[in-house]
């Protein structure tokens, strides 16, 4: 303890001597802000006993509170650990066997145990008191308070356990593991820390104990679950809504399923396949569930270690539940599994089989007709006659005489759609991860899943075909004669325009463009920025390909955040609608979205609620460790600081000057678009440009469209606001109403899907 930094000592001194000057609250922050795992470890048992004393002066329990609130990872010695006992021991709350658990897991040597032993018992018999809310924690300690102490835990649990047979199952199971075995079930944790928690380990630090934990164990619980499901819809057991399994049973089926996923257990996505569609819908026709906390539970673990097999599962749940809440949740969870499956690269582009021959054509009999499924570019269903001769429609016979194999061919349209958005979704995901597969892993899925072919061959790839040596290939296009063969090993990955000189990313649009291509999401046309290492702006491109600044430029911003959309003013609740869709969460009145080991916060000055409605103005962009200390963008990967900025950059056009209908009639709407007239183009708007420069190129080369710096002029007499959608004539405000339906003017070729760009171009259509 008499080895601390001066910022720690100082923190030290405030808790056992006089209150510091005044003025010191703001480096009370920043002294907490300095702290390493090590320093926090040698802290926190002094702050726990300043907590606990009733007579703490005010100034030293506010320290103490700062310090125990400080998102530093702590870790401990062997005398850090039993003094952390020690201090938790003296005026135990039965939550504090939670703290103890957790510095078992983060003790950096081994512990002596006879130090521990009557702290940890003090703290195994107050915690038993509510052992429902403490048992796994309690459960890791108890080893250390000695056998007696474990002996009547282990009963007390028996006998709060006695109606739920998956929980208990688990206790017998954890009964046999020692202390560190059982602190890594009790770090598993379903739900996040509270304020005064510390951050929970990720799966890396856990190491590979984590891995290998009880996997019979949660083969045995799924089976079970799935079992007890199978019997409940086949009316073997008497429905009643939300009563297939208990809250404790519940927890114990999320644990076993991340487990399993997590190791991507080969029957893991057999069980989930009956588990989660049978947990989401009533045996009857009602609206209920059989367990909707099994259902959200089951979800939630799928989210966070995805594998395809699972992802569908979760899929097929979405479809067929009656309950409007639990869908909105599927929703949302399904989505952000879809994006975290980019993170496991091994898996991203393994697919379930359809049955589909080379060519990507499967044909299902359905009587004298037949259905032919065909997965290219998308996945369609025709159907043929029994001489061959294409069908326009599916004829009445067989929807009448062959409901069973009509109904087969159109659940397998709707399984190669969502493998298709799955797969879509996952690679896409893979910028924000770094993902990186094998070329010959890459090579086999192209050329055995048509699912994968008919998406990867329209993407731009790059192989390393030497060690920094990347070459990017378009699968749909012909291959260069000279190109060599990369070796097996070789490492391939989505081309970034981030990665790209301006030439090259001029090229690979010509080329899309020129093979008519609509890739699957955007990746030639992709918003793309480059914040500068102040902060304070940040480089993106010019219609000319040269290199332009974007954002103020003249703020204030850090190497640790970036300024460049402050000043746009937001619509709140069109935001916080996207946000939610795109993975956001509201912490602090800031927006927060998770990216790998990092955190991007959006600050918005406003306050940020769900259902929060209104205008404010956008703020900074910051980056945090996971261990909570700042990041500097310099050293954030360039695909992956620009894939944030876009994310957050997708927030403010939503927000501020995309085009929204329900808001463009409003009082005041137009006065906004006005003020955003002359603001310099974002990146979206840019890219914009860039594709109407190409689909409209015929009339831009007979001087009909002009293309202008923040505008496309038709006729030297209307004007299309490129950011906003906005048209003029002569100057003054016109209202298009465009037609729909039928007497919608035929689109040209879009090389992706934006609605604003569909607008626009509809627009020039029909003006002209």
């Amino acid at each position: 303890m008499n080895e601390l930094p001066p910022h720690a000592t100082q923190l030290r001194a405030a808790m056992t001597g006089p209150p510091q000057d005044a003025g010191w609250s703001g480096g009370l922050w920043t002294a907490c802000a300095q702290l390493t795992s090590a320093e926090l470890g040698m802290l926190l048992p002094l702050a726990y006993r300043t907590l606990a004393a009733e007579d703490a002066p005010d100034h030293a329990r506010q320290v103490a509170r700062e310090v125990t609130w400080t998102k530093v990872q702590p870790s401990f010695t062997s005398l850090s650990l039993t003094e952390l006992f020690l201090a938790l021991a003296e005026s135990p709350r039965p939550r504090d066997v939670r703290f103890a658990a957790g510095g078992l897991l983060r003790c950096t040597e081994a512990w002596d145990e006879e130090a521990l032993r009557k702290p940890a018992a003090a703290l195994v018999e107050v915690a038993g008191r509510k052992a429902d809310e403490t048992a796994d924690a309690a459960l890791a300690v108890a080893p250390l308070a000695g056998p007696d102490a474990e002996r009547e835990l282990a009963g007390r649990l028996r006998e709060l356990y006695a109606d739920s047979p998956l929980r208990s199952a688990e206790i017998e199971v954890l009964l046999a593991t020692g202390p560190r075995e059982r602190a890594l079930v009790a770090e598993d944790r379903r739900y996040a820390p509270l304020t005064g928690e510390w951050p929970l380990l990720t799966d890396a630090a856990l190491g590979p104990a984590a891995e290998g934990l009880h996997t019979e164990l949660a083969r045995r619980v799924l089976s079970t679950a799935a079992d007890h499901l199978a019997a409940l819809h086949a009316g073997r057991i008497p429905y009643a809504a939300d009563k297939a399994f208990t809250a404790s049973d519940t927890d114990t089926l999320w644990r076993a399923a991340r487990r399993a996923l997590r190791r991507d257990e080969p029957w893991a996505g057999q069980l989930l396949a009956t588990l989660l569609p049978h947990s989401a819908v009533a045996p009857t026709t009602a609206k209920t569930l059989p367990s909707q906390a099994a259902c959200i539970g089951l979800a939630q673990a799928v989210e966070a270690h995805p594998t395809p097999e699972a992802v569908a599962a979760l899929r097929e749940a979405r479809r067929v539940v009656r309950h409007a809440g639990v869908t909105k949740k599927l929703d949302r969870t399904l989505r952000r599994a879809e994006r975290n499956l980019a993170r496991r690269p091994e898996l991203a582009l393994r697919l379930t089989d359809l049955g589909l021959d080379a060519d990507g054509v499967r044909r299902l009999p359905c009587g004298p007709y037949t259905a032919v499924l065909t997965v290219g570019e998308e996945a369609t269903l025709a159907w043929e006659s029994a001489d061959g001769r294409a069908l326009k429609a599916l004829p009445a016979a067989a929807r009448r005489d062959h409901p069973d194999e009509v109904a087969a061919a159109r659940d397998l349209l709707a399984k190669a759609r969502a493998q298709i958005r799955t797969l879509i979704r996952g690679v896409e995901g893979g910028y924000l991860e770094g993902t990186v597969h094998r070329y010959d892993r890459w090579r086999e899925a192209l050329d055995q899943s048509a699912v994968v072919r008919g998406t990867a061959r329209r993407l731009i790839w790059e192989v390393e075909h030497a060690p920094g040596e990347w070459r990017a290939v378009l699968p749909a296009a012909e291959p260069a004669d000279d190109a060599p063969e990369p070796a097996g090993s070789a490492a391939v990955r989505l081309w970034h325009p981030a990665r790209a000189t301006a030439a090259e990313r001029h090229y690979w649009r010509d080329r899309i463009a020129e093979l008519g291509l609509r890739q699957p999401f955007r990746q030639a046309y992709r918003e793309h920025y480059r914040p500068e290492d102040t902060g304070e702006s940040a480089t993106g491109e010019s219609a000319t390909g040269e290199s332009v600044t974007t954002g103020d430029g003249g703020g204030t911003g850090s190497a640790h955040s970036t300024i460049m959309f402050h000043g746009h003013l937001l619509r709140i609740e069109a935001v916080l609608g996207l946000a939610v869709r795109q993975g956001w969460n509201i912490e602090d009145d800031v927006l927060v979205l998770p990216v790998g080991e990092l955190t991007a916060c959006f600050v918005i000055a406003g306050s940020l609620y769900p259902g929060a409605s209104g205008w404010a103005e956008a703020m900074e962009v910051k980056l945090f460790r996971a261990d909570g200390s700042p990041q500097p963008l310099a050293e954030v990967d360039a695909v992956r600081l620009s894939e944030i900025l876009r994310a957050v950059d997708l927030l403010v056009s939503a927000g501020s000057f995309g085009w929204c209908e329900t808001h463009a009639h409003e009082p005041g709407a137009w006065q906004q678009l006005n003020r955003l007239y002359d603001q310099p183009l974002g990146e979206g708007a840019r890219m914009r440009r860039e594709a109407l420069r190409r689909i409209l190129a015929a009339q831009i080369a007979s001087g009909r469209v002009e293309l202008g710096a923040r505008q496309l002029v038709l006729d030297g007499r209307y004007a299309v606001h490129l950011a906003t959608g906005r048209v003029t004539r002569d100057g003054d405000p016109v209202e298009i109403t465009l037609p729909t339906g039928r007497r919608a003017v035929p689109l040209p070729f879009l090389p992706y899907d934006e609605t604003l760009l569909e607008r626009v171009v509809r627009t020039v259509e029909h003006l002209m």
